[in-house]
């Protein structure tokens, strides 16, 4: 068998979603040999029929706002792409060593950029109509179903304090309370108040064709009608990520200073990695932006990342 060839490169980015790209193109702008390693699986977004809220190309697939950020990169010679799973991520010696199966990418520098892993609730049937009428922001897709019959799948606390916000796009709640929401005699009192439907149990499955939700299959064998349902799964950070072990946020998420350092020197994180609220495209490619910009400045210094981690002597 033949070695496996290696590269240098002066940054690696892991992950070709939004913040990856961003990062990208802003440090091929500055001349910054680059690598940008792509997941053969599927985008996590790639359910979804458009991208929202991104000025100029709202409504775009998701594909095709990659590949208009991939068509500005490639005007300059500075980045190149892979399409591979990163094996193993660790220091040796001054930089990086990236594993991939066939190519090992020796990097100054390594911006994670690889998003979350969602942990979607036991909920038969929902990957069939996940993306499409089975949604987890009102802001990327709740103008499709405004005045449209809601169902709420209210698994955590969150979710149940987020009725009024919700009530924006449709005032034809169902809310599905788990135990895990906390909900108590003045929430139920108030969501009632509000005109909201209570309901206190999760449903076990979804049901309807082609992509279109009619309603959900609760415990007791009834079925409600529904237009939509909002799921927001849990995340957790990928295994590569966990492996690395950086300090993480109570929510989970990497945890990064104001120029996305992580607490590991020489390694970023930008992305949904970092951010567990309203997580969408253009917050992701702002955070790619910032990063890049954080990079070559760090570069520039010859310093690297060092930050100052909450709570560290």
């Amino acid at each position: 068998m033949s070695a496996a060839r290696e590269t240098a490169v002066q940054v690696a980015i892991v992950g070709g979603g939004p913040a990856g790209l961003a990062a990208a193109l802003t440090l091929s702008r500055s001349m910054i040999r680059t690598l940008v390693i792509e997941s053969e699986e599927p985008a996590r977004n790639g359910a979804s029929p458009f991208v929202a809220s991104l000025p100029g190309l709202d409504r775009q697939k998701p594909d095709d706002v990659r590949g208009a950020i991939r068509s500005d990169i490639s005007a300059y010679p500075y980045a190149s792409f892979r399409r591979g799973k990163v094996e193993d991520l660790r220091k040796s010696g001054p930089v990086f060593k990236l594993i991939l199966s066939e190519e090992t990418v020796a990097a100054d520098l390594v911006l994670l950029a690889t998003g979350m892993v969602d942990q979607y609730p036991p909920l038969t049937n929902l990957h069939s109509f996940w993306g499409r009428s089975i949604i987890n922001c009102p802001f990327c897709h709740g103008i499709e179903w405004q005045g449209a019959r809601w169902g709420i799948f209210a698994d955590r606390p969150e979710v149940l304090a987020a009725a009024e916000i919700y009530l924006n796009w449709s005032d034809d709640l169902v809310y599905f309370v788990g135990p895990g929401a906390g909900m108590d005699e003045s929430r139920h009192s108030e969501l009632l108040n509000l005109g909201i439907q209570v309901e206190p149990n999760l449903p076990q499955g979804v049901n309807g064709s082609e992509g279109a939700l009619t309603g959900t299959l609760m415990p007791d064998g009834r079925k409600i009608d529904l237009d939509c349902l909002l799921v927001y799964p849990y995340q957790k950070v990928p295994e590569l990520v966990e492996r690395l072990s950086p300090t993480l946020r109570e929510d989970g998420s990497v945890w990064v200073d104001e120029g996305y350092r992580s607490s590991i020197p020489g390694l970023y994180a930008a992305g949904d990695l970092v951010y567990q609220g309203h997580q969408n495209t253009p917050t992701a490619l702002h955070m790619g932006n910032l990063a890049a910009a954080s990079i070559v400045m760090d570069l520039c210094f010859g310093k690297g990342s060092s930050p100052v981690i909450p709570g560290s002597s």
